[in-house]
């Protein structure tokens, strides 16, 4: 429910609830020591911290239900091709990664940012028609903004902005 993007790094173990606080980020980065599953159903339990809901919008059903109905760990480079990370980057770089693509995302209009998060979350699983719906409020939402004049200003300017966030 936060308005803004929000992202996790992952070095070394992310398992269970760890990983389950990473899948409730908008993106992950990983380094190669990253280790991540939902092993809940090997002790008796299910992931109880959204991971059965969050893992299968990140993968798909059928991929999210092989992960937890076996309770597998993932190492890095296979997380990466499944889609269970974003970034993979270099040993011991997951945070400094991290905070740079943090850096580029907070350069730009957090009215925008805003906006654009509550359009893909409140968009995902609705059928085209209704998607554009959401999407098409979230822009109106921001067309008249303080942060739209400021961009379109600073784009003729040829200068960065200085976003007002309203």
């Amino acid at each position: 429910e936060l308005p803004m993007p929000t992202i996790a790094a992952v070095h070394g173990f992310a398992l269970g609830g760890g990983f389950e606080l990473a899948l409730s980020c908008d993106l992950i980065v990983a380094d190669p020591t990253a280790l991540v599953g939902l092993p809940e159903v090997s002790v008796g339990v299910i992931p109880g911290g959204g991971g059965t809901q969050l893992l299968p919008r990140r993968i798909g059903a059928a991929r999210a239900a092989e992960l937890i109905f076996t309770a597998r760990r993932v190492e890095a480079a296979e997380a990466r091709e499944l889609g269970l990370v974003d970034e993979l980057v270099a040993d011991g770089q997951d945070r400094t990664e991290a905070l740079a693509l943090a850096g580029r995302i907070a350069a730009n209009s957090p009215v925008g940012l805003r906006a654009a998060k509550r359009a893909l979350r409140l968009g995902h699983g609705l059928d085209l028609r209704a998607g554009l719906e959401v999407e098409d409020s979230a822009w109106r939402s921001v067309a008249f903004s303080g942060d739209r004049a400021e961009g379109v200003a600073a784009f003729n300017e040829k200068r960065k902005p200085n976003w007002p966030g309203e």
